[in-house]
């Protein structure tokens, strides 16, 4: 939770004022993305190139900045250039701008284990000509930029030593909820703000921040009214920079990193006249992938849609076949037989197969796997040209490029098996191993033998993987290798990169998500000749009371907050739009919910509704049963359909559509299905037609969807025509109105 300590003198001070940016339009800007190595990620390959869904996590971060006016983008790395180089080539980034878009440069730093001295080495190259944004490792985010920049280039026209505008999040990540414990602790930031100005004066990072108290300078209200003492912020590792920065690492060799030395070097030393301001990141997505934790729920989260656009059924190639349906993503070149079980939050990528009998259980299957019969993947994470052959058991692991587990065998939770490793026939990797075809060396913890294939190394990584193909084909290398046997079996590939630890389950408590409990994919082999489709159907049956109202609960909080924020009804579609899109559901599903929301706008807030949103509903009570009770509630009714009828109509794309709402307006005054536990709908059941002619009067629903709807209940029992009999009036009113027009019309015909 985030935390306020206002410290004021004289009259108080509204807690947050954005700074003015005037007519200034965020112009193109240059980015560095320093594509370092990550201990946490160790022994994968390039983290750059860790897939999320169906493209690597550089791709969600090239396409982002390409969507922030960012027109050129230098990729900074001491490894790994060859093989980065090749998939922008594949990918079209390389040779200059592509379709008018970011062009993407390749610089190649060796040694450089620090964004200190990765920046100092741009620096020296001369390519940053102006202010710039720096994105320090991948970051798959889809926040709008924009404004951001805007704020930072009208600061740095009023005052040329604001040198740097940091991104922050306002408190800890809700999306997938998996980065917990001491991972999230870890990231959190004490911070010390201007509230006026969104000036940082002070910046501490730790898992106790604000534990030991904060000490404050008599300086910081030497010049202003109030301070913010923040605790719960978030570094986004996403920070927008004046060239100044790169002359204060060139002049400060003792500084490596820019939150733990340059900025509070910065802080340190105000006199000097630059200054540090932050942004916080209200709303959109921003997470960095430098930790199995970060990476694992990362790629949930791209699954769940909260990084949309950048989702696996949206690449922007025309070509691209995935396809999003119920939750679950699937290529169209990827073959799945008779039989085979696949959960939501599951992903099948391009030309993979998936034999009779697997079950995919919230695993993603990147392209060009194979899955054989029998095998059950639980929560995790394929790459490319895996082999998972028969009967075999996957559960809460990562595996690289080409591993191939053979017939029978079980990798045990929070294994990574880097790529081209084997895992021989019935064997069973411990649970918390890292396995490699290099051997670990003793460096010490984050050193760079341990980061890199040297050159050195060359020999031994040919020979690894030459014998590793030999053993996965069934056959016996020519010279073979010491393999850790009881790691990855006897007729295994590879070596233990490090013994699992206590705390080995907490670097990957899972890939995507909690385990849930045992399943029906959890059984015998016979069990899965069920047809997916039927399963599929039984699964719609059984989440069907907690997904109906989820999504009704999602649906009224995003609703809830368009309102209370001031949103246009554009940006309101668009929110409710990507919820739609995320959970599958329909226009019709969204306009359901938006309309009994609305309704309850019309009573005081139930005490289910959170304490935000309290204020946007009426105080004090009405007698519903009083003739002036129910014509103010009519009042507060027509007033809710004026202000969002516009809204209302993006969602009613039909006839039937519009039915459906009718139809949803009967079970919410009746509190039956999707609004049986109660919402106070019993107050409008005596309001129904008038309600429904105030639809009719605001153009919400037509004369022919009445109508419609009465004939749907012509041949229904008295129970389920109740509310058509109350409307009696209204319907002959309106088949009378028809009646009338058409004979206009057949009277206008003859003449």
């Amino acid at each position: 939770m985030t935390c306020w300590c206002y410290i004021q003198s004289g009259s108080i001070i509204p807690p947050w004022v954005a700074v003015p940016a005037g007519n200034l339009l965020a112009g193109a800007m240059q980015a560095v993305v320093l594509l370092l190595n990550e201990p946490g990620l160790q022994p994968l390959a390039l983290p750059a190139l860790l897939p999320a869904g169906q493209a690597p996590a550089v791709e969600f971060t090239l396409r982002w900045l390409e969507s922030s006016n960012c027109t050129e983008i230098h990729l900074v790395t001491p490894s790994g250039t060859d093989q980065l180089n090749a998939y922008l080539k594949r990918a079209g980034w390389a040779g200059g701008a592509r379709r008018g878009g970011a062009a993407v440069h390749v610089m190649t730093a060796p040694g450089c284990q620090t964004e200190g001295e990765a920046l100092r080495f741009v620096e020296q190259k001369d390519v940053i000509k102006g202010d710039f944004v720096l994105v320090s490792g991948c970051v798959v985010g889809n926040a709008d930029l924009k404004p951001v920049l805007q704020a930072h280039l009208a600061r740095r026209a009023a005052d040329r030593q604001a040198i740097m505008t940091l991104l922050m999040h306002g408190g800890p990540r809700t999306c997938s909820g998996a980065a917990t414990g001491g991972a999230q602790q870890q990231g959190r930031c004490l911070a010390v703000i201007d509230p006026r100005s969104q000036q940082l004066m002070k910046l501490e990072q730790g898992g106790r921040v604000g534990s030991h108290g904060v000490s404050l300078g008599t300086h910081m209200l030497s010049e202003r009214n109030s301070i913010a003492v923040r605790t719960g912020l978030r570094l986004s590792h996403v920070y927008i920079c004046a060239p100044d920065v790169l002359m204060l690492l060139s002049d400060n060799f003792d500084y490596q990193s820019m939150a733990g030395d340059l900025v509070p070097g910065v802080l340190s030393e105000q006199e000097l006249g630059s200054t540090l301001f932050i942004s916080e990141l209200a709303r959109g997505y921003a997470e960095r992938i430098s930790t199995l934790a970060g990476y694992s729920s990362v790629v949930e989260d791209v699954l769940s849609r909260w990084t949309y656009p950048w989702v696996p059924d949206n690449s922007g190639d025309q070509q691209d076949l995935c396809r999003f349906n119920r939750g679950t993503y699937v290529d169209g070149t990827a073959i799945m037989a008779s039989g085979t079980v696949v959960s939501k939050g599951s992903l099948i990528g391009h030309g993979s197969i998936v034999e009779s009998g697997a079950c995919l259980e919230r695993s993603i299957i990147g392209s060009d796997c194979h899955i054989g019969r029998g095998a059950f993947l639980q929560a995790s994470c394929l790459h490319s040209g895996v082999r998972v052959d028969d009967n075999c058991r996957v559960s809460s692991a990562v595996l690289g490029e080409q591993v191939v587990v053979r017939a029978h065998a079980r990798v045990e939770t929070g294994v990574l098996l880097a790529k081209h490793t084997v895992v021989d026939t019935a064997h069973s990797v411990p649970a918390g191993m890292r396995v490699s075809l290099i051997q670990h060396k003793a460096g010490g913890p984050g050193s760079d033998d341990e980061m890199e294939w040297g050159d050195e190394d060359s020999a031994q990584v040919a020979a690894a993987e030459a014998a590793a193909g030999a053993l996965a084909a069934g056959g016996i290398p020519e010279a073979p290798l010491d393999f850790d046997q009881h790691v990855v079996g006897a007729f295994g590939a590879g070596f233990a990169w490090s013994e699992p630890a206590a705390t080995a389950l907490d670097v990957l408590p899972l890939v995507l998500g909690s385990q849930s409990s045992p399943s029906d994919c959890d059984s015998e082999v016979e069990d899965f000749t069920k047809d997916a489709q039927v399963v599929e159907e039984m699964g719609d049956e059984e989440e069907h009371a907690t997904g109906a109202d989820q999504f009704k609960r999602e649906v009224a909080e995003t609703f809830l907050r368009c309102i209370k924020e001031r949103i246009s009804h554009d940006n309101a579609v668009i929110e409710l739009n990507g919820l739609k899109i995320a959970e599958d559901r329909t226009f019709a599903d969204c306009a359901r919910y938006i309309f009994t929301t609305m309704l309850s706008l019309c009573l005081p807030a139930s005490p289910t509704v959170k304490a935000e949103y309290r204020a946007l509903f009426p105080e004090g009570q009405l007698d519903p049963k009083s003739k002036e009770g129910r014509l103010e509630l009519l009042r507060r009714i027509n007033a809710q359909l004026k202000s969002w009828k516009a809204l209302m109509q993006r969602f009613l794309k039909s006839s039937d559509d519009q039915v459906e709402l009718l139809l949803t307006f009967e079970e919410y005054c009746a509190e039956e299905g999707d609004f049986a536990s109660g919402e106070s709908g019993a107050v409008f059941a005596e309001l129904f037609p008038q309600v429904v002619k105030l639809c009719y009067d605001q153009d919400v629903l037509s004369e022919d969807s009445i109508l419609d709807w009465a004939r749907e209940k012509e041949h229904a029992s008295d129970e389920d025509r109740h509310f058509v009999d109350m409307c009696a009036d209204l319907l002959a009113w309106l088949e009378d109105a028809e009646e009338e027009t058409d004979s206009e019309e057949e009277g206008s015909d003859e003449e």
